[in-house]
């Protein structure tokens, strides 16, 4: 009962951390496009699929997306997001350019509602950081209630 009242704080603690660091990650995410930039609608016309993961419809994905700009030209571009939910050919975004470069675009924040993008490899590397540690630390409280 005694290892359960320690580490159970320890535990809650990594829980709390990871969901911070999650929570933080999550807040980086670019939800703002540049001022200036101009919005146009947009078609998923290809994709380009990532060789990492092992099952193929999960695999991240970078659509390559058509628009038309203000000044009438066809624009192709590719987005710079990589993640698994990204939208399919055929499917109609929202997107945003640069007036004075169309060939400077992103998807519109609001046509990735769902988009679940990785960690970066510092996030990563913390939440590691904060289960070792909960393990270090539970690893001690039984060497010491146990006399090891």
């Amino acid at each position: 009962m005694a290892l359960v009242l320690l580490v159970t704080p320890v535990v809650i603690v990594a829980i709390l951390g990871t969901r911070e660091v999650r929570s933080v990650e999550r807040g980086r995410r670019i939800t703002t496009v540049p001022d200036g930039w101009l919005p146009a609608r947009g078609v998923v016309v290809d994709e380009r699929v990532s060789r990492r993961g092992k099952d193929p419809g999960a695999r991240p994905r970078r659509p390559v997306i058509t628009f038309q700009s203000v000044d009438g030209r066809e624009v192709t571009f590719t987005s710079r997001i990589e993640a698994a939910g990204m939208p399919r050919p055929g499917a109609l975004v929202a997107v945003y350019h640069d007036p004075t470069d169309p060939t400077r675009a992103c998807i519109a924040p609001e046509s990735l509602p769902d988009v679940p993008l990785p960690l970066a490899g510092a996030a990563r590397f913390s939440i590691v950081v904060i289960w070792m540690l909960a393990v270090v630390t539970t690893v001690i409280f039984v060497g010491v209630l146990f006399d090891f």
